[in-house]
């Protein structure tokens, strides 16, 4: 066939993903492999009257149940690359990302982000993304959905493995 080279470069385009993230949502994937290149972080979500906490100390996982710190059962970093991928290849889909100003949370400098995810069968909401301006780490995210507000903060200094 003369023209076998094309066809299968137009078969090719044609079975690549349509998705591509918005440049304005990057921040967001960047702020989130920034995060995972850290060798120590503490988070603590709360929400509806729980609190969930996990950290990271030197490649090791831990999650605090009932108050009470005990080893992860999953590696959170690859969780978290699970999800860039997912935002990357559309299965999250980010929208209508927008930098909405600075502020400063204990001390550090910020640009807020704020945007909309939905992933099929899952649900869909809002958000509010805390990045450092100088380092570009998430600090803060503010998170609300059809029936549930979220607030996880992260701290990256001064971690240590927890005795509690």
């Amino acid at each position: 066939m003369k023209h076998a080279g094309l066809v299968i470069t137009l078969n090719l385009f044609a079975l690549s993903p349509a998705f591509a993230l918005d440049a304005a949502c990057e921040p967001i994937v960047k702020a989130s492999e920034t995060k995972i290149a850290q060798p120590a972080w503490h988070s603590v979500t709360e929400g509806d009257g729980i609190k969930l906490e996990a950290m990271k100390v030197d490649g090791q996982f831990f999650m605090a149940m009932d108050g009470k710190w005990q080893k992860a059962p999953m590696d959170m970093d690859t969780t978290e690359k699970i999800t860039i991928g997912m935002m990357k290849d559309g299965t999250i889909q980010l929208s209508n990302c927008k930098e909405d100003g600075t502020e400063t949370v204990d001390g550090v400098e910020m640009t807020v982000l704020s945007y909309h995810s939905d992933m099929k069968d899952i649900g869909s909401g809002t958000a509010k993304l805390y990045i450092g301006k100088a380092d570009g780490l998430p600090y803060k995210l503010l998170s609300d959905s059809a029936d549930e507000q979220h607030t996880q903060t992260i701290r990256y200094q001064h971690i240590t493995i927890p005795t509690r």
